[in-house]
């Protein structure tokens, strides 16, 4: 009991660096999209987060690799400790070196033609778009040498450390945006250099803290064989499942520009600046749930990892409710003081969308993250992908019979709704989940917390004259009411104790 004690104080702590993390970057970055699509232009915004979302499209190999070489990390390092952790290096670093080589050689042929022969963009732009692409392949070389020092500081979760590093890279990117409109250059291929200066300085940072903390041993070729093929087995079915939740962003978003044009992939691409910023809050939460999972399954503790489950799934929902009904309230308005009038048209219905659709998806990261704990994931992996690969001949279909681009986002929504569906049942089959607790323990409370949270502010919206008072009374009373409902509504009755009695314990 004292050992999970201690755990759930971890995971508090980690969270609270994690989130310390999060504000700074949140309202800087709030600061510098304004900046960047005012330096930038329209058009030039919208290039960007054309060619840069084509060279995302092949960085879903990190998240993949990310989330595995972590998942062996604390699996291996429970069972093996020390000896584990050098194994488990050994290969990483092996695997991430090839991924590279084949990442650069397909953006290299692949990337380069698509760009020049495919892409939608201004003949007098295209010399620029090339150069961004370069400096985002460069970019992406670098995160993908980055994450089995990323792996091992966050399954040490050192998250401390990796919330300072977050907090520096956000304070050169402020500098470099500041500095953008004055330099005397193209401000699109400036823009990427400047990003990529930074990857390189993150890059070293994760590096050397890593060798001097954590990873007190030499690279050794021999090492890690014997779990490579483990390892690739795990990260080959990830990379299945990982590959086909990119498309359903970055494949719509190729289709978007094919048929609609830069401009709405710029109105796009701030609706998606809007919800990475909210859902780093349940990232955050991901983060420091996730090594706890693995390792309580690594060590047989079930009703923990049930426990952790369950918890994560409410916890996240809630915390996203609670911050998406206020923006979806006053979306114009907040984009109106945010980007001024350089809004790109359809920005807040997109927007709106795509915050349903992330909270309907703060479901399913939990679910992912027990299977990935208990190593089964091929069959998982299989049935989501097919669900989330059928969404795009559906919106193609809808943009061909002549809908416009906000239906794509409607059947997003539709088709996440389907893969939760999906993934609960394909996670009954590897782990000892009971289903009726499972849906009125969490499923339930969850879908009645966001109908009685979201009145209370839309009624304020529509008594109340468009301002920024409307905005803060807005928040505030979904933020007051949310949090009682949670209490009530969220929490169980053994929850509720257990915060009283670590309340009383501070006290």
């Amino acid at each position: 009991m004292s050992k999970n004690i201690s755990n759930n104080k971890r995971i508090a702590k980690n969270t609270m660096f994690l989130y310390i993390r999060m504000f700074f970057s949140l309202l800087v970055s709030l600061y510098t999209s304004r900046v960047v699509l005012n330096t930038l232009g329209i058009v030039d915004y919208g290039v960007y987060n054309t060619v840069a979302g084509f060279v995302t499209m092949f960085s879903f190999l990190n998240s993949t690799l990310s989330a595995s070489i972590q998942r062996f990390f604390n699996f291996e390092g429970a069972r093996n400790g020390i000896e584990g952790y050098k194994t488990v290096y050994s290969a990483g670093i092996l695997i991430h070196l090839i991924v590279m080589f084949i990442i650069l050689l397909l953006l290299e042929t692949v990337g380069v033609w698509y760009v020049n022969c495919v892409m939608v963009i201004p003949d007098d732009r295209i010399a620029s778009a090339n150069t961004v692409f370069q400096f985002s392949v460069a970019s992406l070389c670098l995160l993908v040498m980055m994450i089995p020092y990323i792996g091992a500081i966050m399954a040490s979760e050192k998250m401390d450390f990796y919330a300072i590093v977050s907090v520096i890279d956000t304070l050169f990117k402020l500098c470099c945006v500041l500095a953008l409109p004055y330099l005397p250059f193209d401000k699109l291929s400036t823009y990427g250099a400047l990003l990529l200066f930074i990857t390189i300085i993150d890059f070293f940072a994760y590096f050397l803290y890593s060798k001097r903390k954590i990873l007190k041993f030499r690279f050794q070729l021999n090492k890690g064989r014997s779990l490579i093929r483990h390892l690739l087995s795990f990260s080959g079915w990830n990379v299945i499942g990982t590959f086909a939740f990119m498309l359903k962003g970055q494949a719509l978003n190729m289709m978007l520009n094919f048929f609609f044009g830069p401009v709405i992939n710029a109105a796009r691409g701030i609706a998606y600046q809007i919800n990475g910023a909210i859902n780093s809050f349940s990232l955050n939460i991901s983060i420091a749930y996730r090594p706890q999972i693995v390792q309580a399954y690594s060590r047989g503790e079930e009703t923990r990892v049930n426990f952790l489950f369950f918890s994560q799934s409410k916890v996240c929902f809630a915390l996203i409710s609670l911050l998406i009904i206020p923006v979806i309230v006053d979306i114009d308005y907040i984009l109106e003081i945010w980007l001024g009038e350089n809004v790109p048209q359809y920005t807040a219905v997109f927007a709106i969308l795509v915050l349903l659709d992330s909270l309907v998806c703060t479901l399913n990261t939990p679910c992912t993250q027990v299977v990935f704990a208990t190593g089964k994931i091929r069959n998982y992996q299989i049935a989501s992908s097919c669900v989330n690969l059928l969404l795009l001949p559906v919106c193609w279909l809808f943009f061909f019979l002549g809908f416009n681009a906000t239906s794509s986002f409607i059947v997003t929504i539709i088709f996440s709704i389907l893969n939760q569906i999906i993934c609960v049942i394909q996670l009954l089959k590897v782990f000892n989940l009971n289903v009726r607790s499972y849906l009125l323990n969490v499923i339930a409370p969850c879908v009645m917390f966001f109908i009685l949270c979201f009145f209370p502010g839309y009624i304020v919206f529509n008594i109340m004259h468009p301002s920024f008072v409307r905005l803060i009374v807005i928040c505030a009373i979904s933020v007051l009411w949310g949090c009682l409902l949670t209490w009530f509504l969220i929490l169980n009755e053994d929850e509720r104790k257990k915060i009283i009695s670590i309340l009383k314990n501070r006290k």
